[in-house]
């Protein structure tokens, strides 16, 4: 839809959120008109739980329409989903009756959200001391342009498919206030279950859900839980005939507004929401929110060329400075498909992430974030994910910056892969204990830290590579060593590399923390679904991992290296390594990115041969001579590369550009 901003609002030093529309959506006058118009529509809406609209309109010299907003801190619905688990009644009766008052509003004005969901709902610091949180609803009056627009041209169904109405199946479909009830009904079910309403949710095709949302019979919630596996004593006495009154594929026998149906909720969860746990807001560190933002020293930093007219990077004439950064100001959504014709927005970072390819360079730099060189970090240093916490992790949770993956079940390896990818096994069966892991891979300035700070705990990288058994010839240390990130002023959120077997065990030692094991990286890889990819079924692209794609096939060209080839044709704008982060499409289902490209990574095991048993925390062989690696990297050209199951060795002594790792950790 665009790209969010941290700004500074110069005439009271305050920073705001600050949106620019991408111009695909608003290509003529009449439609920008429309965009202010619904963006004022949005701002009438008189609640505390609908995000504020400090200004809208249409920068003159560029034809940018755009948003200011206020800046908020905390973290969407989805991600504290993530983060706790299943939400407890008592959570949830506060979130829907905050959330209840902002669609109540809403709808009395006739302003339809349609596209509600966990990402979209999103948990910010309160104001006041008896809350726990203010839950805002995200992206009111952008879901109609959009409809709008859709309507207009014919193409697709506007909302996220896991919590679209029949109705918007259709584009002719009556839209209404009951249709935000709707994705209410399926919003209570997946934040008390933590699972999807939906079969076709974990693994299945967007026809199928289609089919399940407008076609199928509609189980009772507690039959759902039952089919999942998952004790419908969670859902509260009543749910049953709330949600069916919810979800109902006839319009008029729904709820006919979300004020009446939270309402409901409230007086159906009544005392029963005993207190037995609060949801603990994880906030982001916003040490440096008051800091000044630079001004921008060029136009292509910060705007895609399509609003850039000459030199500035200011809008409204003027009244803004922008700053982006290489954190993504919106969030990963939480299943595959879920970014399918939605919206959202949300900026809870310091900046909006733009990847930008500067033209007629030829090194490994070539293609990277031109916003790099903002100041404001946020990654913090010696921490090797993108977002900190800012309280200590409640009990049963993980470090900062570490993702939660519950204890389980799956099966490793693939009867589809070739015999030479060391994982074509029938019958693996292994069950894991909880466990945590590292939501990025560690990065440059972690590491670096590490080497500086750590008494001797980490020892300093190359300044080459050493991937062969055989000796490296001059020419190929002189090609690859370039890739190397250590030391690389540009490259400090990139993720490290040219790291040996050993020097990955000890940094993670450092940290209190080890090296995962191949069943933990590939469980957290396979997701929910024991998915083809972290993000789900489809083939790979340039939106979901950094591999080979058109950039380096032309960068393998330049040099002379005719037998490299491409994973896909498009441009990934990388390469080399990405800033870690960079592919929010590809996290897995429990939200770990950068799972398939990028970099290999160590893991634990020593390579040896699969035997078809059923095993719990296995640890791998033994012994050996070789430690495995998994993931893929920047450079790599097989697709199968990307599958989870997918296994590579190493020598433990060698290093690569090639190669880098994450830390594992046990659950507190």
């Amino acid at each position: 839809m665009g790209a969010v901003y941290v700004a500074e609002q110069l005439s009271t030093g305050r920073q705001r959120a600050l949106k620019l529309m991408a111009p695909e959506l608003v290509d003529n006058p009449e439609t920008r008109e429309r965009f202010v118009r619904e963006a004022k529509i949005a701002a009438a809406i008189e609640s505390d739980h609908v995000v504020e609209t400090v200004t809208a309109g249409v920068d003159d010299a560029s034809g940018a329409p755009y948003l200011v907003m206020e800046l908020l801190r905390g973290e969407e619905l989805a991600d504290a989903l993530g983060r706790t688990g299943p939400l407890a009644l008592v959570d949830l009766k506060e979130i829907f009756a905050q959330i209840g008052h902002a669609l109540e509003q809403a709808h009395a004005r006739g302003v339809v959200h349609r596209d509600l969901k966990p990402e979209n709902v999103f948990l910010t610091v309160s104001k006041r001391r008896d809350v726990a949180f203010t839950a805002k609803i995200l992206d009111f009056g952008i879901a109609k342009l959009v409809a709008d627009g859709i309507q207009k041209t014919g193409t697709q169904p506007l909302g996220s498919p896991l919590f679209m109405a029949p109705e918007q199946t259709d584009r002719k479909g009556r839209v209404c206030p009951a249709t935000d009830v709707w994705a209410l009904g399926l919003m209570a079910f997946y934040l008390l279950t933590g699972r999807s309403y939906w079969l076709e949710a974990d693994g299945g095709s967007l026809p199928g859900l289609l089919r399940e949302i407008c076609l199928e019979p509609l189980p009772l919630a507690s039959q759902r839980a039952a089919e999942l596996q998952i004790d419908p004593n969670v859902l509260p006495h009543g749910f049953d005939a709330w949600f069916a009154r919810c979800v109902d594929r006839n319009i008029d026998a729904r709820f006919q507004e979300a004020g009446a149906a939270t309402q409901a909720f409230q007086h159906l969860v009544g005392t029963a929401a005993s207190p037995e746990r609060r949801l603990k807001l994880a906030t982001m560190n916003f040490d440096n929110a008051s800091a000044p933002i630079p001004q921008a020293t060029a136009a292509t930093a910060f705007f895609a060329p399509e609003f850039t007219s000459g030199g500035s990077a200011a809008a409204s004439g003027g009244t803004m400075a922008a700053v982006a950064s290489t954190t993504p100001a919106q969030k990963p959504k939480s299943f595959p498909w879920a970014a399918a014709a939605g919206v959202a927005l949300v900026a809870t970072g310091v900046g909006g992430f733009l990847a930008y390819r500067a033209g007629g360079a030829t090194g490994p730099s070539t293609a990277r974030s031109a916003a790099e060189s903002a100041t404001n970090s946020e990654l913090p240093t010696g921490v090797s994910a993108s977002a900190t916490v800012g309280a200590p992790p409640p009990a049963g949770a993980c470090p900062e910056g570490m993702l939660l993956h519950p204890k389980g079940t799956t099966f490793m390896g693939s009867r589809a892969l070739p015999e030479y990818a060391g994982a074509n096994v029938d019958g693996l069966r292994v069950t894991l204990s909880s466990f945590c892991l590292d939501k990025t891979e560690v990065t440059v300035e972690a590491y670096e830290k590490c080497v500086q700070e750590g008494d001797g705990a980490c020892e300093r990288t190359a300044d080459d590579v050493n991937y062969s058994d055989r000796p490296l010839t001059k020419e190929q240390k002189a090609l690859y060593t370039p890739f190397c990130n250590a030391r690389k002023a540009d490259r400090g959120k990139h993720p490290i590399n040219c790291v040996n077997y050993k020097m990955a065990a000890a940094y993670c030692s450092w940290k209190g923390l080890r090296l995962p094991t191949e069943a933990e990286w590939e469980y957290a890889a396979r997701g929910k679904g024991q998915n083809d990819y972290p993000w789900g079924h489809e083939p790979p692209d340039a939106t979901r991992l950094n591999a080979a794609g058109l950039e380096f096939k032309l960068w393998a060209t330049e040099q002379k290296l005719d037998d490299l080839k491409a994973m896909y044709e498009a441009d990934d704008a990388f390469v080399g390594t990405a800033p870690v982060g960079s592919f929010p499409k590809g996290q897995s289902s429990y939200g770990v990115m950068d799972l398939a490209g990028n970099v290999w990574e160590w893991v634990s095991d020593y390579y040896g041969p699969y035997t078809p048993i059923e095993v719990t925390n296995p640890k791998g062989a033994t012994s050996g001579t070789e430690r495995v690696i998994r993931g893929g990297s920047f450079n790599g050209s097989d697709p199968q590369w990307a599958n989870p199951a997918w296994r590579y060795k190493m020598a433990p002594d060698r290093y690569s550009h090639a190669i880098g790792f994450r830390c594992a950790g046990e659950v507190k």
